[in-house]
């Protein structure tokens, strides 16, 4: 049967007194005092556990609403090129003067690496550059004249970094010096 008001006072009135409580009396109302503090602290528990869930998925519709702003910036960056391109095939389709056709196409290309510049991407141009496999896959190597051993004689394909960040590495061929300095080098002079 549920402890009373009247009950609980006398037990606190009986402790300053000094006065014997009766132990199961004092057994319910701990066990009312418990039983009512584990309601407070489970609702405490669900009002948090339902806060937190809530914030769970504020962040994740936070974080779904920046990547879609970031790809429209990229996109409506990029978007202008198209255009371009179809403005140089319709151009394309009216006239024979390939020099034209070539100047419209770097054109179009200086625009993308501008669109690309301005979001971060960043070309890695690594003819002349000591090989970096870091930053570079090599497909071959060859002698070469003009560049030292170990240095990226051709790139084959550009590589792309955003921030330090590599996107891909550079595509390239690496020098193997001078095919004279090759040969002394297979005959111990060097």
């Amino acid at each position: 049967e549920p402890i009373t008001q009247d009950e609980v006072e006398n037990i606190d009135v009986s402790k300053e007194k000094n006065i014997e409580i009766d132990p199961l009396l004092e057994l319910k109302i701990l066990l009312a005092t418990t039983v009512e503090k584990l309601a407070i602290a489970e609702d405490k528990y669900l009002r948090l556990n339902a806060e937190f869930n809530n914030y769970q998925k504020r962040a994740q519709k936070d974080r779904m609403d920046a990547r879609i702003n970031a790809q429209f910036e990229i996109l409506n960056s990029i978007v202008p090129v198209i255009d371009h391109f179809e403005l140089a095939m319709s151009s394309a389709n009216q006239t024979n003067n390939l020099e034209k056709l070539y100047d419209g196409l770097n054109l179009i290309k200086t625009e993308f690496e501008r669109a690309l510049a301005n979001n971060g991407v960043n070309s890695i141009n690594a003819v002349g550059e000591s090989f970096d496999p870091k930053y570079h896959e090599a497909i071959a190597y060859e002698h070469s004249e003009e560049y030292e051993k170990d240095t990226v004689s051709k790139q084959w394909r550009a590589g792309y970094k955003i921030g330090e960040r590599l996107l891909r590495p550079a595509t390239v061929i690496i020098s193997k010096g001078k095919e004279q300095e090759q040969t002394d080098e297979n005959n111990g002079v060097g």
